[in-house]
This record gives C-alpha cells, sequence and structure tokens, in this order.
C-alpha cells in the first residue's frame, strides 16, 4: 500500500493557492451524491417489512462479544430479502459466519428451521453449534525492510504484537495493521508499502499464523524551509523554529510549529504548507504568515459598593518592527484610585519565542481609605519562558513614592531588585471551564543601592478553575504575603497589605482590611496577608451560572486567627461575546468588630 496519494491529498489540502476550484468542487459534488443515494436506500430498507422474524441461538449466552458482532453483521442484510427463502438463509450463514469468525470461531456449524406461526409472521430459527474452542496464535511472523527496521518506535509496535497462545481477533488484526501504516506517515516513511499481509488459519488445528511483511523504504528528511508574507526578519523566525533542514520529518514538528509560530503574538495565522519532493526524498515547508493587527484593545468594567465604576483599558502593539519589539499599556481608573503602566518588550534574536527584555514603569494616584499617594516607577527585567507555560523573570525597578497613610507623611525612593515566577493554563475559552495559575514574587531593597529603607517582601498566589459533569465548576483562589522593615513607616501603601474586595474577601469594601491606628481607627496596611475564596458554580442555562462562595483573610501585623475576616455570597456569572461578566452580592460572616452590611460588585474578566 502506497502512502504517496495520501500524503499529495494532506497537501493539497493545506495547500490553498494550488487548488483549483473545479477539480475541489467535482469529488465533493460526487460524493455528496452518492451519500443522498445511500440515504435513500436506508430509509427504503425501513419501509420495507421483513417477511419472516429472525431468531439466532446458541451464540448470546456464550459469547456476549461475538454475540454483539453477530448482531452488526446480521443489521447489514436488506429487509427486502428477509423471506425466508435459501438465498435468505444464504445471506444470514454468511453473515454469521464472518462475524463468528472475526472473533475467533472457524469451526460452527449452523442449522435453519422456519416455524409456521398462526396470525404472525413465520420464524426463522438458526441453531448455532460454537466450536469447542477459539482459534489462537501459533506464530507472529513480523517483518519490517528498509530504515523502518532500526526504528526504535517500529521495535516497540512489533513487540506489542498479540503472543502465541492469545485468541484471534480479526480486528485486532486490522487495528495491527493500521498502526504501522499510521507510524510510517507519521514519521516520513512515504514510500512504505506492503510486501504481503495475511492471515494464515489452520481450523482443524485451531491455530492462526501472523504473517505480516512490511518495506518501509527511505524516510524522508526536511528539504527548504521557507517563509511568506512574514513582517519579520527571517534571522528571528529561523532561530524559533525546532527543525533544520537534513532532521528527519515528523508529522507533530508541524503542529508544534504553528503553535510556536502563534505564541509569539506577531501573527493572526499561521499555516505550515508541505511539499513532497520524491526525487530528493524530503519534504520542503513553507510557512504562510498572516500579521497581527498593529493595535489590540481590550476594555474591562467593573462596580463595587464603596470604590464605585471603574474602567480599564489594555493596549497593545503587538510588534513595533521587523525585531519584533512590541509594546503594551493598562489603564485602570476610578474615583478612588488611577493608574497607567506600560512596558516595552525587546525579544532576542538567539531565541525570540522564550527570551526578552522589558522596560516598565507607571504613573500611580491613589485617594481612599485614609491613604493618599503619588507614585512614578521604573523597571528593567529579562524574562525567561518555558514551553511548559512557566516564565521566570529578574531585574530591578524602582519607585518614588509621596504619601500619607493615617497621619503620617512620607517621601520615599526605593531601588530594589525582584524577580518572579508565574504560569498561566486555560482551555482558551473566553469563561475558562478549566484553569490555573500561579505567581511567586520576591523583591529586596537595601540603603546600599540607594533606597530610602531596607525592605524584603515576597508574595505567592495560586487560583484553580475545573468542571466536572459539565455543569459543576468550582474556583479556589489562596494567596499569602509577608513584607518585613524596620523602618515599615517608609514603607509606601503600595508595597504594604490590605484586603477587601471582589478579588479578595467579598462582603467587605476595598481594602478595607487592615490594621488600625489605636488613637483615630485609621488603616495604617499590614506586613501580613493571607486570602483565599472557596465558589462553586451550577450551570442554570447555557453561557449563564450560579454562583455562591465563602472568602476569608487578613491585613495585619501578624498571622493570627483573630484578625480573619471571612464573607459569604451568592453571584451570577455570564459567559458573554466579551468575556466573563460577574454579579456578587456578598456580607461579612466574620470579623474582629462584628462588622455587618451587603456588598455588590460588578466584574468582568476570567477569576484566571
Amino acid at each position: 500500500m502506497k502512502f504517496k496519494p495520501h500524503f499529495l491529498t494532506y497537501c493539497c489540502l493545506l495547500a490553498l493557492t494550488q487548488m483549483s476550484h473545479a477539480d475541489e468542487l467535482a469529488p465533493a459534488e460526487t460524493e455528496t451524491a452518492e451519500q443522498v443515494e445511500k440515504n435513500e436506500d436506508v430509509q427504503q430498507n425501513s419501509k420495507i417489512e421483513p417477511l419472516v422474524d429472525l431468531d439466532v441461538k446458541g451464540i448470546e449466552q456464550k459469547d456476549r462479544e461475538a454475540w454483539a458482532n453477530v448482531k452488526i453483521y446480521l443489521g447489514q442484510i436488506a429487509n427486502e430479502y428477509a423471506d425466508g427463502s435459501e438465498r435468505h438463509q444464504y445471506l444470514v450463514q454468511t453473515a454469521v459466519d464472518k462475524a463468528l469468525r472475526a472473533k475467533g470461531y472457524y469451526n460452527t456449524q449452523y442449522q435453519f428451521i422456519q416455524t409456521p406461526r398462526a396470525g404472525k409472521k413465520p420464524l426463522l430459527t438458526l441453531n448455532v453449534e460454537l466450536d469447542s474452542q477459539k482459534v489462537k496464535i501459533d506464530e507472529t511472523d513480523i517483518q519490517i525492510k528498509g530504515e523502518a527496521n532500526k526504528d526504535e518506535e517500529f521495535t516497540k509496535l512489533v513487540d506489542s504484537a498479540p503472543k502465541k497462545g492469545s485468541d484471534l481477533n480479526h480486528e485486532q488484526y486490522d487495528s495491527f495493521k493500521s498502526n504501522i501504516e499510521s507510524l510510517a506517515f507519521k514519521k516520513g516513511y512515504f514510500d512504505g508499502n506492503w510486501l504481503y499481509h495475511r492471515l494464515e488459519v489452520y481450523s482443524t488445528e485451531h491455530v492462526v499464523d501472523w504473517r505480516l511483511g512490511y518495506d518501509s523504504g527511505v524516510r524522508y528528511r526536511y528539504g527548504e524551509i521557507s517563509f511568506t508574507d512574514n513582517q519579520m526578519k527571517e534571522e528571528y523566525l529561523r532561530n524559533i523554529l525546532k527543525v533544520k533542514t537534513g532532521d528527519h520529518y515528523y508529522a507533530n514538528d508541524l503542529s508544534q510549529m504553528t503553535s510556536d509560530y502563534s505564541s509569539s503574538n506577531w501573527f493572526s495565522s499561521v499555516l505550515v504548507e508541505p511539499q513532497l519532493n520524491e526525487a530528493e526524498k524530503t519534504v520542503d515547508l513553507n510557512v504562510l504568515f498572516q500579521p497581527k493587527k498593529k493595535n489590540d484593545v481590550e476594555v474591562g468594567i467593573g462596580f463595587a459598593t464603596e470604590a464605585g465604576p471603574r474602567l480599564q483599558l489594555n493596549w497593545k502593539k503587538p510588534w513595533l518592527n521587523s525585531r519584533g519589539h512590541s509594546i503594551e499599556s493598562r489603564t485602570y481608573i476610578s474615583k478612588p484610585e488611577q493608574r497607567f503602566e506600560f512596558g516595552y518588550n525587546i525579544p532576542l534574536r538567539e531565541d525570540p519565542l522564550h527570551y526578552y527584555y522589558q522596560f516598565s514603569g507607571s504613573l500611580e494616584n491613589e485617594d481612599q481609605n485614609d491613604t493618599k499617594s503619588t507614585a512614578a516607577t521604573l523597571g528593567f527585567q529579562r524574562f525567561w519562558t518555558h514551553e511548559t507555560g512557566w516564565s521566570f523573570s529578574a531585574g530591578v525597578k524602582a519607585r518614588y513614592d509621596s504619601f500619607t497613610q493615617a497621619n503620617e507623611s512620607h517621601r520615599t525612593l526605593l531601588v530594589y531588585p525582584t524577580a518572579s515566577l508565574n504560569r498561566t493554563r486555560t482551555d482558551g475559552n473566553r469563561f475558562p471551564l478549566w484553569g490555573d495559575s500561579q505567581k511567586l514574587t520576591v523583591n529586596w531593597g537595601s540603603k546600599a543601592l540607594a533606597s530610602d529603607v531596607n525592605f524584603y517582601s515576597w508574595k505567592v498566589s495560586n487560583a484553580w478553575v475545573r468542571t466536572y459533569f459539565d455543569h459543576h465548576r468550582f474556583f479556589l483562589r489562596g494567596e499569602v504575603g509577608y513584607i518585613h522593615s524596620k523602618d515599615f513607616y517608609r514603607i509606601p501603601p503600595a508595597l504594604r497589605y490590605f484586603a477587601g474586595g471582589d478579588m479578595s474577601v467579598r462582603g467587605f469594601g476595598y481594602k478595607d482590611i487592615s490594621p488600625k491606628d489605636p488613637r483615630d481607627g485609621k488603616l495604617l496596611g499590614g506586613s501580613h496577608l493571607a486570602t483565599a475564596t472557596v465558589e462553586y458554580q451550577y450551570q442554570v442555562y447555557p453561557d449563564w451560572w450560579g454562583a455562591v462562595f465563602y472568602d476569608t483573610g487578613l491585613a495585619s501585623n501578624k498571622f493570627k486567627a483573630k484578625d480573619l475576616h471571612s464573607g459569604a455570597g451568592i453571584g451570577v456569572r455570564w459567559a458573554s461575546p466579551i468575556g466573563a461578566i460577574k454579579f456578587d452580592l456578598a456580607t461579612p460572616v466574620r470579623s474582629p468588630n462584628n462588622e455587618k452590611g451587603v456588598q455588590f460588585y460588578i466584574g468582568l474578566g476570567s477569576e484566571l
């Protein structure tokens, strides 16, 4: 069996520019006509009533698997032939015998009895006497010729063949042949063909021999790799490639190549077009690109009882030049807080997919919960990303804050090294039914590095989404943080810990949970943070989910249970065309001061 036609068909499906519409439509029209004719035959057969009833005895109680196969074969006999005649009996016996042989029964005895019945159709009974034993495998002789003879995967496949003494099963035999063909196609043995393939059955001895001979021929290698409609420098694209000219062909490489170029965020679509070169025994690849639009904008809106409405605008230019530079910005606006952040990314030429530098900065203003702060930040970081989704970054940040927290006002300059490790995985849906995210951030500042104070801090968070039995969605979230400084009063509010709000502990106002000044009760911000969420959602209607949740956490100067604040509530989730939208009502159920009330939240975006 040759593989060239299959591969060329595959190439034709991918190489859209080389198709002619006439050639494409003609087979489709023929196939459609055949399908229509087949459907008409099925409908016509269902209208014809059989003239006799058929009862097959002697199989079901002895071998249910064989009986199931017999029913499939009998179902292929048209009702128009079911008249009890010798022709009908021949068709029935042939179908039953084929079904039983496929399961290893070769010496089967058959007897037909037709019985008239008053007021009913005649009954045609087939008495089947199964052989006392199934045909079993005596020898499996499998010969692989060509370069595949030394291929480990073919060796493993041959070793997986059924051993001597196993029951004969035609389906298993056919499946094994298909596996050899599929593996050959997958690994680039496009000239592979069968030298011979047969089952040698010795029915009187109840044994069978497998005889398989396959010549794989030469394994094809990658030839020329070219790019079409790319806006990037070719050397950047080639450094993303995991294969090179001269490497052995492997089908999975094509899907991996598509995934890698898509994850660069430079292209809206990627199509790998293979071309078979039979003379050179190579596969040439042409990668077709469609560049992404130069601007990508995302808008998020939300509402909280105390903070009021909020707007978040994310703007990104996926590519600025042929070296893949990109810029992104995030703007957050609410009545008590405004923030603008930007980042300029520079991928490294030697591995632009996984390594890049980033220049970043921000402007921040906040006036809420006893906090008044204006700040500016700058940063320079190096990022390493891994194929598993993990990303590591390290660099240095600087921030200048002019702030008043409670009754104290300060101006603080911090210059500090920072490092983070994070990963986010989802199923890709706008309302993910599966996913999780993890993040760890560590900061360290010293007066020796021009900071006004010595400090160190760390924060770790995890979020987890899973859906069971289609309708039951669970969301778990937790975070823990700590910051230490002997001059804690000079630490800016942005680095202190506060809790409360729709992304923290619902039932309490935004950043309302914090240590308080004993003199006047104003919020100070804590050095310790711990929050957790347990949420259950049930799909009540397509794209609509009801939710119940329980949040708990603290922002304090020590990890003490007496400082825990807990809230519970109900909500609605809508998987809208623009993303997940949530509506929540929550109330405190535990707090040191026995707080009461109801908080209402509206949010847009995934929990991850």
